[in-house]
């Protein structure tokens, strides 16, 4: 093609006639051509450029068709044809110059437009100047595709490729000699491309159909050496795809057709380097094939060709790699031969950064067939060549594959691996002049940890342990901290499974300082601590591992776990409360997906309980304080649960039921051994838990909800009990105030949970008899909680309640003792005389004359209130005085006779102040009632009593006694 020629502008024909539709469709081409052209001058990446191409070929395509059937006249000039060519020039310009940055499908394109145009030009001209010129045009621009991998441009020229080499058969005017052996190899060309084509399309057996027509071609010419470069390179990329894809057999057959097309080269011509290393290539991957096969005539065929290899070929590093290929595959040959190859690449030459890296790849391919033989090849690598190289890089990466060839031969016993690694060591030391490099010592601790793990988790921890001792060499200094910290750990844990735990506090104690915070590090100590009885060294281990940034509570459960499996409670409870401190972290909620949150809790509150049983009330403050705060932490993170859609499920209705119940046990039990806080603060506790999971229960489920109801009125009881004894203790008015302040609210709620247990009760029949069976437990609880509202109103000086509160007391009749703590509570406090005359005549009335109570406390009751009530309220008095009178007409012997003593004498003496006050009519009923009783002390004073009266009775103004 002419270059130059591509720098003109096309010329217009003047030959066809012009408006005819041949004409037309011509000058459409013309067109088109020329569109593409100035693209192409303008920007070669003009991506407009492809469709252009396509839109052209398919006009020539049926141009084409209609000059194939005659249809049209003789055109005389040559534009077309040099249309043609110019495009063709533009795209190999293009390629030479931009071969990286072009478009390839756009070059492709227009380069198979170029070829269709010649062609056209040639049939339309009918010169058939040259029969070869558009063959070989067509088998360039096949070349090209298939390089680029553009199939269906491919497979239009395959099918113009074949049409044309069909008419080139069936030619009657015979060729000459020159022509005939053009003929000749432009037919071989056609039929290797047209087998690439079929390789590229997985067509096996349409190259095999196309190959066979070659040999009569390949036997009548002698193919130039340029030309069988690329022909043998077909070759070799299908048979290495073949040998890619493990398919021997085909991947021999194609390679050994590349082989024999070097026997058809001129006999004049020279093979370049490249068509030198490409046969190199063909007949190493041919030999491969043959080998996997597996076939002995295969093998013996293998062979062969590698002595005739070795012939013709300089021993090099790349024919060795071969040769060492071939010893091992080869099954009937000795181990020994594969070391006698890896010698010779040793022994070859100076060493280079590649043959090194190949060399040093060999020996690793030897060691995973015989370690022994890898070994004698690296100990000759360092000693006969390595040590007189200045490449400390290379000496080290020999020093790792050396220490995996040990690691790796079985053959020697352990002690001598250990030996050997050790004298392996020692003389490196002597032969590196700096330090290993980072890689060089993780390669080789890395080998030596694999080695050291897989006998650890084999149990045999000796073995184990010698391994990891190795990895702590001086050699391996520049290992880094975090390295040598994890092999010292691997060493201690050795050491704590052979029982050797003196050594595991040895090595701990050779670990740098940072290494021995690690909370990793501090585990295995503290399993150390545990399992000597070490409940201090224990602990310390755990205030260590809780407060470092990187420990997690998965490791403190590790923890527990452990000291609970060695029955350590206490050193079980304090890595339990760690993990409790972890959880409260409102910033990590994480490990709250990951432990089952209330499990933990009551753990450690069972565990904290057993702990304070064992101490002394008075010395246990603190802790029976811990155990209120894990309660109510407890109750914190149930409420949170319960908002909290990734925690749902975690405190369900059972574990809130659990935390009531054995809240409520636990204040039951210490409130009498422990401080009232505590009693008030866990009953406290409780009601909260019930109040989380009573709307969890169904309603519907009596037996549950009976639990459930009598479960708050004793807890709210436990409380205002609480709240009022602490109330008594307080010495501080505000704090006494709020205590009974919560005492009167616990009361009001007590009254309604009782009306609700009583609503509930009543209206579900299967349960029914637990009301009757709880009737007097209820009325006795009512009662005292009535007193503690008394006591409480009394302390708060709400006056105007109290009476109110004693008549609700006074319609459950309560036992005597209720009484006297309301009379102590109203006579202790600074209550008003109306109300205290109130409550007293209240109370008096309603036990007086009962039979069963104590008359010795109502006996002084009835002082107390005829003292207050004599000077103020007479009416009150007489009628208390009337009912003691009946009480000593019953039970004269049990009424204390002081008491009547005094009560005759004081209204005695009233009568007698209402005398010197002119109020006879007074002075008579006082005195009349002084005289009945009287007549319960002794005749003597009623006597005395008697005369007097008649005195007073009998005169005005009489000197009375």
């Amino acid at each position: 093609m002419d270059n130059e020629a591509a720098a003109t502008l096309f010329p217009k024909s003047t030959n066809s006639a012009p408006g005819s539709n041949l004409e037309k469709r011509i000058q459409n081409v013309r067109d088109q051509a020329t569109s593409i052209w100035d693209k192409l001058k303008r920007n070669p990446h003009d991506r407009t450029i492809t469709a252009a191409a396509e839109s052209m070929i398919v006009a020539l395509e049926q141009l084409a068709f209609t000059v194939s059937k005659g249809k049209h006249t003789t055109i005389n000039d040559t534009t077309l044809d040099d249309i043609g060519t110019r495009l063709w020039n533009a795209t190999t310009i293009l390629i030479r110059e931009d071969a990286e940055k072009i478009d390839k499908t756009a070059v492709c394109t227009v380069r198979c437009a170029a070829s269709f145009i010649i062609d056209c030009a040639e049939k339309l001209a009918k010169t058939n100047a040259s029969e070869f010129r558009i063959f070989k045009c067509y088998l360039k621009a096949l070349k090209m595709c298939l390089d680029h991998e553009e199939g269906i441009l491919a497979t239009k020229l395959v099918d113009r490729l074949s049409k044309l080499y069909d008419a080139l058969l069936k030619r009657e005017t015979p060729r000459s000699a020159s022509d005939q052996r053009t003929f000749s190899v432009v037919s071989i060309e056609y039929y290797m491309w047209r087998v690439a084509h079929a390789w590229k399309q997985e067509n096996t057996a349409l190259m095999d159909l196309l190959y066979s027509k070659l040999p009569p071609h390949l036997s009548s010419v002698n193919i130039p050496s340029k030309k069988l470069e690329s022909l043998v390179d077909i070759f070799y990329q299908i048979g290495t795809d073949f040998l890619r894809k493990k398919q021997y057999e085909n991947a021999d057959k194609w390679l050994g057709l590349g082989t024999d097309l070097f026997l058809h080269i001129d006999s004049d011509g020279d093979l370049s380097e490249t068509a030198i290393e490409l046969k190199f290539n063909v007949m190493r991957n041919q030999i491969r094939a043959l080998y996997n096969t597996g076939g002995a005539d295969d093998i013996a065929k293998a062979k062969n060709l590698l002595r005739d290899m070795e012939d013709e070929f300089p021993s090099t590093i790349w024919f060795l790699m071969l040769k060492f290929d071939v010893a091992k595959n080869d099954k009937t040959g000795s181990p020994d031969v594969m070391l006698d190859v890896i010698m010779q690449m040793i022994f070859l030459g100076n060493l280079t950064a590649t043959s090194f890296k190949i060399i040093l790849n060999t020996i690793q391919s030897l060691l995973n067939e015989n370690a022994v033989l890898a070994c004698k090849a690296l100990d000759y690598l360092l000693t006969k060549k390595l040590s007189l190289v200045d490449r400390q890089d290379w000496l080290q990466e020999a020093f790792v594959l050396r220490v995996t060839a040990i690691s790796k031969d079985t053959s020697m016993q352990q002690h001598d691996s250990i030996n050997a690694l050790t004298k392996l060591f020692a003389a490196m030391e002597k032969l590196i002049s700096e330090p290993l490099s980072a890689k060089a010592v993780n390669g080789g601790q890395a080998i030596l940890w694999r080695t050291g793990e897989s006998f650890f988790a084999s149990e045999k921890f000796e073995a184990a342990l010698e391994w990891f001792r190795l990895g702590l060499h001086p050699i391996f200094y520049n290992s880094g901290e975090i390295n040598r910290a994890k092999i010292f750990r691997k060493v201690m844990l050795c050491d704590f499974n052979l029982q050797n735990y003196t050594a595991v506090r040895g090595t701990y104690s050779e670990m740098p300082a940072a290494s021995q915070e690690s909370p990793l590090t501090q585990y295995i100590l503290y399993n150390t601590a545990l399992t000597t009885f070490d409940d201090e060294l224990a602990q310390n281990c755990l205030n260590k591992i809780s407060t470092s940034p990187t420990a997690d509570a998965r490791m403190m459960c590790a923890c527990a776990m452990e000291a609970q499996q060695k029955d350590n409670k206490s050193i079980t409870l304090a890595a339990m409360k760690f993990i409790v401190q972890k959880l409260q972290d409102k910033d990590n909620a994480s490990p709250r997906q990951e432990i089952h949150v209330p499990a933990l809790l009551r753990c450690v509150i069972r565990l904290m309980v057993l702990e304070i049983e064992k101490t002394v009330p008075n010395k246990a403050v603190t802790e029976i304080d811990q155990l209120c705060q894990y309660f109510e932490n407890s109750h914190a993170l149930a409420k949170q649960s319960q908002s909290s859609q990734a925690a749902e499920g975690s405190f369900d209705a059972n574990e809130c039921e659990w935390f009531a119940r054995n809240a409520y046990n636990t204040a039951l039990k210490g409130c009498k051994r422990w401080p009232p806080e505590s009693t008030l603060r866990l009953s406290d506790c409780c009601l909260k838990f019930i109040g989380l999971y009573q709307g969890k229960v169904d309603r519907n489920d009596a037996q549950a909800m009976d639990i459930i109801l009598w479960q708050r009125i004793t807890a709210l009881f436990l409380s205002s009990s609480a709240a009022v004894y602490m109330a008594r203790l307080k010495e501080h008015i505000p704090e006494q105030r709020e205590l009974f302040q919560m005492a009167r609210r616990h009361v009001r709620t007590f009254r309604q949970a009782i009306a609700e247990y009583v609503q509930f009760i009543s209206t579900r029949p299967e349960i029914k008899d637990n009301i009757e069976t709880r009737q007097l437990d209820l009325q006795a609880k009512l009662a005292a909680m009535l007193a503690f509202d008394f006591e409480a109103a009394a302390n708060l000086e709400i006056w105007s309640e109290l009476p109110s509160i004693t008549e609700e007391i006074l319609k459950l009749k309560p036992e005597l003792r209720t009484y006297e703590s309301l009379v102590d509570v109203l006579l202790g406090a600074s209550s008003p005389v109306d109300e205290t005359l109130i409550v007293l005549q209240m109370i008096l009335s309603a036990t007086l004359l009962d039979q069963d109570n104590e008359i010795e406390k109502l006996s002084r009751w009835v002082r107390c209130l005829v003292t207050v009530s004599l000077p103020r309220r007479q009416e009150v008095t007489e009628q208390i005085l009337s009912q003691v009178l009946i009480k000593l007409g019953d039970f004269k012997e049990r009424y204390p006779q002081e008491e009547t003593h005094w009560l005759s004498t004081t209204c005695w003496n009233y009568g007698v102040d209402l005398y010197c006050t002119n109020n006879i009519p007074g002075c008579k009923r006082w005195c009349e009632i002084a005289i009945s009783l009287a007549g319960f002390v002794n005749e003597t004073i009623e006597y005395q009593m008697q005369q007097n009266y008649l005195r007073i009775c009998n005169t005005n103004n009489a000197d009375l006694m």
